[in-house]
């Protein structure tokens, strides 16, 4: 069947250029480390790339392209935005610039697929972690309802046996007559795992303190995390104590920490088939209340993870995918 053009409504493209993003094709490349402050973009180009053919900033979405000093690969440093609403946006428009072909408005024959590392910062659940970790993400949690917009196969039986556990919990934990009680449905996604495991050998290699488990990924920051500051009702008051009973059932697998993008990450791209990862920085540690205010060096320690690890995924020709493992 010929493939129908996608519409101006579908795929807004301002000369030449997507809507949002305002980037063209050939100003992203297939690796990219996508960051959640527009700040954290030129910081993280003046310190890692020897030069830049690309410097877009848009609607407070800021990119960059350029030649990695360490790796001497293409990279592109891009904002996604707080949250999954804001990275759904992103995530659609870098896709729809690697796979679709602009002049026609149909999808390439064939297409390369993307390399991305979320690189931000988070909240520690984990005691025994540290603040300054860096959490390398096994296993994500989505608490937020974008991810449900997209039927996206499980990506394994673990990632069914999480979700079932954090329904359970949640339900269980919703305040007496909540009228939202019971009905906020997790969804799981997962690290491709070849990525994963070169992070996490370059973590060791560089001797970067570093940690593996499940992140949990909030709708937002204050409620959603737990924070009773709002003059209103919460449903789940006491997430955190509801979050700190999970147990896997897996020796190892525990959860490490709390942001607000990585599920949908995992969750989108792992269901295009692209390889995708995430890397968080633990700068406070909910339990205690500690806090790390300057976390550049955790920044620039997780972007040359990512950038080493593109590296060597490279070297291996090793196609992406989740198909194996739990």
């Amino acid at each position: 069947m010929e493939q129908q053009p996608l519409s101006a409504d579908d795929l807004p493209i301002v000369n030449g250029r997507v809507y949002h993003l305002d980037l063209a094709p050939g100003e992203l490349a297939r690796e990219v480390i996508l960051v959640g402050d527009p700040d954290r973009v030129p910081f993280l180009a003046g310190e890692l790339l020897a030069s830049r053919d690309t410097d877009r900033c848009h609607r407070g979405f800021h990119t960059i392209t350029g030649i990695a000093r360490e790796t001497a690969r293409r990279v592109s440093l891009v904002t996604s935005g707080i949250g999954a609403p804001s990275t759904e946006i992103v995530l659609n428009e870098l896709a729809a610039l690697n796979e679709i072909d602009f002049a026609t408005r149909t999808r390439k024959a064939q297409f390369e697929p993307l390399t991305v590392v979320r690189l931000g910062t988070s909240g520690g659940l984990n005691p025994a972690t540290p603040v300054g970790t860096l959490v390398l993400t096994d296993y994500a949690i989505g608490l937020d309802n974008t991810g449900l917009f997209y039927d996206i196969p499980l990506p394994g039986p673990t990632c069914f046996v999480l979700e079932e556990q954090l329904r359970t919990l949640l339900k269980g934990a919703a305040a007496p007559g909540a009228r939202f009680g019971g009905r906020i449905v997790p969804y799981c996604a997962r690290s491709d795992r070849g990525l994963l495991a070169a992070l996490a050998r370059e973590a060791t290699e560089l001797g970067i303190p570093h940690a593996r488990g499940i992140t949990v990924s909030s709708a937002g920051f204050f409620a959603e995390q737990g924070r009773g500051v709002a003059r209103t009702g919460s449903t789940i008051p006491a997430l955190l104590d509801a979050l700190a009973t999970l147990d896997t059932g897996k020796i190892g697998l525990r959860l490490e920490n709390m942001e607000m993008e990585a599920a949908f990450v995992l969750h989108f791209l792992g269901g295009l088939g692209y390889r995708a990862a995430a890397v968080c920085a633990v700068i406070n540690q909910r339990q205690n209340g500690s806090f790390v205010a300057d976390f550049h060096r955790q920044m620039l320690d997780g972007a040359r993870l990512a950038l080493r690890a593109f590296r060597t995924l490279a070297a291996n020709h090793q196609p992406p995918g989740n198909a194996t493992g739990a």
